[in-house]
């Protein structure tokens, strides 16, 4: 027979447990989440094909390529601390 205090721990532990989903989230948050995913595919694209080209072909090209996917890190990242 279990006690009125021990559902209530057991209830506070399977909300502690309880691991938030997308459904879980507001819409904005939502956005925000798709919004910086993409802008991380986009980096990890140009910083691969930044490298590719700075080692294979040509450096001054290459070098602007990786300056632009920082550029567009730097945007995720500002999305994130600042929870646009």
């Amino acid at each position: 027979m279990t006690t009125d205090k021990e559902r209530q721990i057991d209830e506070m532990v399977r909300r502690k447990l309880h691991h938030s989903r997308l459904d879980d989230e507001n819409p904005r948050e939502v956005m925000m989440l798709r919004i910086r995913n993409i802008l991380n595919i986009i980096f990890m694209l140009l910083a691969v094909v930044g490298a590719v080209v700075y080692v294979a072909y040509d450096v001054p090209t290459g070098g602007w390529i990786i300056g632009a996917a920082v550029i567009v890190k730097s945007v995720e990242v500002a999305l994130r601390l600042f929870k646009v």
